[in-house]
């Protein structure tokens, strides 16, 4: 077994998903070499990484992501030049022969992502969560409306309220349905070894933020910390939970537990065992390098818990039309990362770029993001839908 001084040594790592930057830039700044390959190929991601591959992939057919990073793992695995495979967004819970994978097993990893399994399991045990069921069960639920979701996958894009019985009729699919439940959406960052875990954060989530361009219960990005005193017992007992959960899960490596804060405390929502959206404002908040943790888990080597030293953030900019990108947008803001190429385009509610910051106060590193949105938003150039007056007869 690698002793913590040889994890501590540069590694060559392959990180391999849909979009995989977040991971690569942490990574990289960890001092590891890192080969990256993913569906967009940022401008950041191949200045960041030793090595950078476009993906011949569409994630929105499904299995086609997971054809094209098996071909691509296969190439690497013949040249032996890895020491560590990663995999990202979109194919964490496949199976991988002859690397060393740093994820959760992809079993462990199929199951925790299901929530409907997971929301039998957190009732079992004991965790205050939010009553679920599968459509067919939803009059075992307290009435409209009610939330409905995909029983897998993350972003909360396909989330949405249901306020009828003859709504909720017409709803099909692998759905889940949930009671509403108001309240501050809220996560806990969790590094776990298998047998013990330490929440390194506790993170505010942006859900529907109408100023980044999010409608709905769409995921727009992370504020780090959750905003109340260091040493509010509800935070305390959110990063308790945290802690339990992957203890008793047995997760190994940076995961992530969501969690809704109600009157009555803070309720579970989903357990994610993988590298979570909040890794850049938990770095920048506290300093930590999530992906070092991350590799050092693997050794049985667990960090002790943080302070926030400011408040870090993170804010995903959807197109309010279909926007085309006319140069670097770094030439806007620096403070911006995933960064298109020019001449790319993103269509109507399509993510942009990621906007950062960060501040003495939340307030700072709020306003930041905003003005950083609308100057990043102006520099786009808008295209009309074309009509038959723009073509001669």
């Amino acid at each position: 077994m690698k002793t913590k001084e040889m994890a501590d040594l540069p590694q060559r790592i392959l990180i391999v998903g849909q979009n995989v930057r977040h991971i690569a830039a942490s990574a990289s700044r960890a001092g590891h070499q890192v080969f990256a390959a993913d569906c967009y190929n940022d401008l950041d991601l191949v200045e960041t990484a030793t090595r950078s591959l476009l993906l011949d992939a569409d994630p929105s057919i499904p299995g086609d992501l997971e054809r094209s990073a098996r071909l691509l793992i296969r190439e690497v695995v013949e040249m032996d030049q890895i020491d560590g495979l990663v995999l990202g967004p979109g194919i964490e819970d496949m199976r991988s022969e002859g690397l060393r994978v740093l994820n959760n097993p992809p079993d462990k990893t199929s199951t925790v992502s299901d929530k409907l399994w997971l929301a039998s399991w957190l009732d079992e045990e004991g965790f205050a969560t939010v009553p679920t069921r599968t459509l067919a069960e939803a009059g075992d639920l307290q009435g409209f409306p009610l939330m409905v979701k995909p029983r897998r996958g993350a972003g909360g894009f396909e989330n949405r309220q249901i306020f009828t019985g003859e709504e909720l009729a017409g709803v099909g699919g692998d759905l889940i349905v949930q009671e509403m439940v108001e309240g501050t959406p809220a996560s806990v960052s969790v590094v776990a070894d298998g047998e013990e875990a330490v929440a390194v954060s506790a993170n505010e989530q942006l859900i529907g933020t109408d100023w980044l361009g999010g409608t709905g219960f769409r995921y727009c990005g992370n504020l780090t910390p959750l905003d109340r005193p260091l040493y509010d017992p509800v935070i305390e007992e959110m990063m308790d939970i945290g802690e339990e959960i992957a203890e008793r899960l047995r997760l190994v490596g940076s995961n992530g537990i969501d969690f809704i804060l109600a009157e009555s405390g803070p309720l579970v929502l989903e357990v994610n065992p993988r590298f979570q959206g909040s890794l850049d404002s938990v770095e920048i908040s506290t300093g930590m390098n999530l992906f070092q943790a991350h590799l050092l888990s693997f050794e049985g080597v667990l960090p002790e818990r943080p302070k926030p030293r400011r408040f870090g953030a993170r804010g995903i900019l959807f197109a309010d039309g279909d926007l085309g990108i006319c140069a670097d947008l770094r030439s806007v803001t620096p403070w911006i990362a995933d960064v298109p190429r020019p001449g790319s385009m993103a269509k109507e509610g399509e993510p942009v770029v990621s906007i950062l910051s960060y501040g003495k106060e939340k307030r700072t590193a709020v306003d930041l993001l905003k003005g950083r949105s609308w100057r990043i938003l102006r520099a786009c150039r808008r295209i009309r839908p074309a009509s038959p007056g723009d073509y001669p007869i």
